[in-house]
Formats: structure tokens, sequence, C-alpha cells
């Protein structure tokens, strides 16, 4: 007895550290399986999706040599006076750049004493744009469109649309976050006053059963509605767009808005290039 009792007593613990071995382990695999299975989520749901602040390179905003012209220019929209044939025009791009757009777009700018012109080129296969009224949503479909930031402080600015059917869209802008969001206050009960625009057409609108060759918007906007006239070397800010309503819908810029594959959005100040205006 005296030498089987030492045996018998400390067979229980051997018994119990077994026990809590066996218990560790399961512990310790399960939480290891649980960690396995949350980093796919964690990792993937943080690549689908990216927030707006996601750090992309973009390229300088460009800039643009604005040319005073002593030519008159007629508001029909044809581009066929001789002062827009001496003027570099801007190609557009896709807002994130990610490939070549479907159409061409170009633009051209010039000035005098009393107005900004603006003129914009769009090859399109179906024109259309079916809103008749000032300031309805013509975004919705076929549009060209030009925001304005004379002071350059990227927060406050003038946006202007014009459709295939040469109805307008103008308003003020106040953008204190640099993007589309809920601060962003839209005035579309602005006008601007003494604006004259015009389009041409070569193709049918409103018809999608043919196919439609290009449309052309010519601008005359009052620097006293938005500014006052510049002086020579004097720098403003501004970009051009266009939307063009398809399979699937493109939007184009001059100055590039997005990084590659981000969702689009014009109401991006920081990205308005440079106007420079020069006699």
């Amino acid at each position: 007895m005296p030498l089987t009792q030492p045996r018998s007593a400390s067979a229980s613990p051997r018994t119990n550290w077994g026990l809590i071995a066996l218990i560790i382990a399961f512990v310790a695999v399960a939480v290891i399986a649980t960690l396995s299975r949350q980093r796919p989520r964690t990792a993937f749901s943080a690549a689908a999706k990216p927030t707006e602040g996601t750090a992309m390179k973009l390229p300088p905003v460009p800039s643009y040599t604005v040319r005073r012209t002593t030519q008159p220019i007629k508001i029909d929209g044809a581009l066929d006076e001789p002062a827009w044939g001496r003027i570099k025009p801007i190609a557009f791009i896709l807002h994130d750049a990610s490939r070549p757009p479907r159409v061409k777009t170009e633009a051209k700018l010039c000035w005098d004493d009393k107005h900004l012109y603006v003129a914009f080129w769009c090859e399109d296969k179906d024109i259309f744009n079916t809103y008749t009224k000032r300031d309805e949503p013509l975004y919705e479909q076929d549009v060209a469109e030009i925001f304005i930031n004379p002071s350059g402080d990227l927060v406050n600015y003038y946006e202007l649309e014009v459709s295939p059917r040469n109805v307008i869209w103008d308003g003020k802008i106040y953008n204190p976050e640099g993007a589309a969001v809920k601060s962003t206050r839209y005035d579309p009960k602005w006008n601007c006053a003494g604006l004259m625009t015009a389009v041409h057409l070569d193709g049918t609108l409103d018809d999608h059963t043919d196919v439609d060759r290009m449309w052309s918007v010519e601008m005359a906007i009052p620097f006293a509605s938005i500014a006052k006239t510049p002086a020579d070397g004097e720098e403003w800010r501004a970009n051009l767009y266009r939307i063009d309503r398809g399979k699937p819908d493109e939007f184009y810029c001059w100055s590039q808005t997005q990084g590659r594959g981000q969702t689009p959005s014009f109401h991006v100040p920081a990205r308005l290039g440079r106007l420079v205006f020069s006699k």
C-alpha cells in the first residue's frame, strides 16, 4: 500500500493536464481557422470598394491659351468663321483616361472685350436630348458643358450646359469640399444674363433608327455676367465636358477628373484646367 498510494495520487494530475492540453489545442485550431476565414473577407472588402480619397496619381491639370479675336463670331453653331479656323482645338478624353473615347470631341475658346466664346464639336452616331425647358436635367442625355471659376478659388464656379436641342442649364455652384457631396450647393435659379448659344446638327435629333454624324455648339458668355473682362495674361480655372449617352454611357473631359476605374464625376474643382487669356 505505501508504494501504490503515491502512484495512485499522481495519476489524477496526469489525466487533468492531458485534458487541458487537448482543450488548448482545440481552441488554437478554432482561432486559426476563424482568422484564416476573416482575412480574405477583409482584404476583398477593401479592394472592392475604394474610397474617393484613394491615392491615385493624376497628371497635372492642363493649360490652354485663350486667344483674343478681332473678327466677329456669329453665334449660329456652324463653327465656320475664319477665327475658329486659326484656333488650336482641345481634344477630350474619358473622365478616367482608362481607354480611348468611343467618339471624337473637340473644343475651342477665344475672347474679345465683351465675351468668352466657346465652341464644341461632337461626333455622335445617335444625337438625342428630349428636354425642352431651361434648367431641366440635360445631363441625363447628350450634352456639352463648361465649368468656369474666374476667381481661381476652386470653390465657387459657374456651370453652363447646352443640349443638341439648344436648351440651356446654367447655375452657380458652391463646392467647399471639392467633391459632389452633401455640402455642395447647386443654384439653377441663377441665369447667365445675355448668354447666347446655338447648335448645328448633322443628323436627326431624337431618332434612334438612323446613324447620325455630329453636332456642334457655339456659346458667347458675357464677361459682365460672371466676372470682369480679363487682362492680358490673366488666368482662370475651367473644365470642359461632354456626356454621350449610349451603350455604355461615356463621360468626356478636357482635364481628367478621376483615377482609372473610378465613378464619373465632373464636380472635382481641384481638377479644373488653366485658361490663360492672351492678346
